[in-house]
This record gives C-alpha cells, sequence and structure tokens, in this order.
C-alpha cells in the first residue's frame, strides 16, 4: 500500500528531486531484497523510494512520486519490463498535459535492477542500482534539474485491434518470445540464455530430447510483414527497437539505431526450417553478415502479425500488429554522465 501524503512537495522551480521505483521482484532486486533500503537512505525522503509489488501498483507508484513528491527525476530500479510499465504509466498520467505544453515528463534514470537490463545497458549503466543512485546525486544534486545531461530516447508505438496503443523500445515477433520464455525456463539472465545456446547447438547436432521438446518454439511462422510499406515473405522472426540493443557483451540481435535517428531499427530473419535458424546463431552473436538475415537501420513502419514481446513482456495477439514511432519521446540519464 503506498501511503498518500498529506501535504505534498513543491519543490523550488528546477530544483532536482529525485525519486526511485522499484520493483522487488527483479531479478537483482530479488537476490539482494536490502537494495531497495540501501536506495531510500540516498535520497531527501524514504518517501521518495517506492516499492511495487506488482504490475498494477505501478501508476499508484507514478502518481504519488511525480504528483505527490514532486519528483522530477525518477529512477527506475527494475528490469526493461518494469521500465516498460512506468513509461506507459507515465504517458497515461501526464500524456494529455504534456501533450497541451502544461508541464513535461520527468527525466528518466535506468537503474540495472533486473534480468537483461538491455535499456540500462543501452544508456550505458553499468553499476548496481546503489552505486548509480549514489554516482547521480555526487554529480548532479546540487545542480538545477534543467543542466541534467540526458539522452532523448523514442518509443515505439504497437497498435493492435481491440487493445490500446502501448508504448515501447523494444519489439520482437513471436519466436523472439519463444525464445525469451524458454530462457526464462531454463534459468532466466543469461544462464539462461548461456543453456539454450549450448543445449541447442547440441540438441540440433545429435537431435536430443531438447531438440525435439523444444523445436516447436522456432519452428519458421513463414509469415508476411512490412517495412515502410513494402512486403517481405517467409519472415520468421524480427525485431524492432529504438535503442542499440545487445546482450552478454556480443550483439544477439543486434541493432544500432543511428544518432538522431526519426525511426527504429529492424532486424529480420527469413528461415525456412528450425535447422536452417539454429544454424544462424553465430551471425546473430557476432553480427556476422548472412543472406538470410535482413538489417534496415531507420525507417517508420512496420506491420507483423502473431505473439509478441514488448520491452520483455509477453503478449498474445491474433491479429495484425501495426509499429510505428511514437509521438512521445522520454530524456534518460545516460551512464558516462553519471
Amino acid at each position: 500500500m503506498i501511503q498518500v501524503a498529506n501535504n505534498p512537495v513543491v519543490p523550488e522551480p528546477d530544483k532536482l528531486r529525485l525519486g526511485v521505483l522499484t520493483n522487488p521482484a527483479a531479478q537483482h532486486n530479488y537476490r539482494f531484497p536490502f537494495t531497495h533500503h540501501a536506495l531510500g537512505a540516498e535520497l531527501a525522503s524514504e518517501l521518495d523510494a517506492v516499492r511495487t509489488a506488482a504490475k498494477d501498483e505501478i501508476d499508484d507508484a507514478v502518481r504519488f512520486l511525480v504528483m505527490e513528491r514532486g519528483v522530477n527525476v525518477l529512477g527506475i530500479n527494475g528490469g526493461d519490463g518494469t521500465i516498460h510499465g512506468t513509461i506507459n504509466s507515465l504517458v497515461r498520467l501526464l500524456g494529455p498535459e504534456v501533450d497541451a505544453g502544461r508541464t513535461r515528463m520527468p527525466r528518466l534514470a535506468l537503474l540495472n535492477g533486473g534480468t537483461y537490463n538491455m535499456a540500462s545497458r543501452a544508456m550505458g549503466t553499468k553499476a548496481d542500482p546503489v552505486t548509480t543512485v549514489r554516482r547521480f546525486l555526487t554529480r548532479w544534486s546540487d545542480a538545477p534539474v534543467s543542466d541534467v545531461a540526458t539522452r532523448p530516447v523514442g518509443l515505439l508505438e504497437v497498435s493492435r485491434p481491440d487493445h490500446e496503443p502501448m508504448l515501447g523500445m523494444v519489439f520482437g515477433s513471436q519466436v523472439v518470445m519463444n525464445v525469451l520464455a524458454l530462457c526464462d525456463e531454463l534459468g532466466s539472465g543469461y544462464l539462461g540464455l548461456a543453456s539454450l545456446l549450448a543445449r541447442g547447438a547440441f540438441g540440433t547436432l545429435l537431435r536430443t530430447r531438447f531438440y525435439h521438446e523444444n523445436r516447436w518454439r522456432l519452428h519458421p511462422d513463414d509469415g508476411t510483414a512490412w517495412l515502410d510499406g513494402v512486403r517481405i515473405d517467409n519472415v520468421s522472426a524480427i525485431a524492432a527497437s529504438t535503442i542499440d540493443l545487445k546482450l552478454v557483451h556480443g550483439v544477439i540481435w543486434a541493432l544500432a539505431v543511428p544518432a538522431g535517428s526519426r525511426g527504429f531499427a529492424v532486424r529480420a530473419l527469413r528461415t525456412r526450417t528450425t535447422g536452417e535458424m539454429v544454424r544462424m546463431l553465430p551471425h546473430l552473436l557476432f553480427d556476422l553478415p548472412h543472406p538470410l538475415v535482413q538489417s534496415v537501420p531507420e525507417i517508420r513502419s512496420l506491420v507483423s502479425s502473431g505473439d509478441f514481446t514488448m520491452d520483455g513482456e509477453l503478449y498474445p495477439s491474433k491479429g495484425r500488429i501495426e509499429i510505428s514511432m511514437s509521438h512521445h519521446t522520454f530524456d534518460v540519464v545516460a551512464g558516462e554522465d553519471l
């Protein structure tokens, strides 16, 4: 339960006020449960650190921190899914006011509290959440919030029938979703990913039980996608991102977004068999060219279908999915500015 302050904080104009939203179930925070308390001790008030034990508490947490506590820099201590939920909550809460020019979004600081931390790593955040917050306050606590160095981050807008549009940074099609789900089953995080790569390679070679039980996850759908209105057939997997996307010091599903881009990057696989997809893994791991891998550094529109993942969150879908650039952007503190 989030306590609402009797007297909301009204910060001085342009005075920096940092708040933190923590997802205690995110991998780092689950392993180190003292993290949230340590973060609260770094802030102006422990009330500026809020835990969200469930997704449906994010809206209340964001409203409390921004509206009641006057937070204008929001640290998100969770994984990519927590960031995804917080961004969508902020747009629901403040979007109309921002569009009317009556307020602005709080700046974001993405803390490494989750499993893969793709968004945090794309922003150059390398330390644990407490160290990152300490560095931020050492660097910026005496500066006005307008002086805090940030990097603009664009957002994808995903529209599907009978659902409200959602915003995010990284989209993956059904095969990508299946792989992420299998990683979680094998241990989650980099342990699960390493296990998947090893067992997948040996399983394909030796036709092991693991291979036969899970090959359906990589079965190409022979789908169709449209990139800026251009039709592409036999698409077995596709990913799109507004941030540089890397994993495990390599470049799995490597996507590099050009500086100043007004669109998003896309990578599509056009494989015909499961074995062909597995044999392509080295090309994905080390960003090697392959005739069946199509990379487009900047587009404005993608149409796909089927189940999908958005910032690591899994969503079912039976119909057409339209991905475009949202007019909303966020200013994010980058690691090199800490």
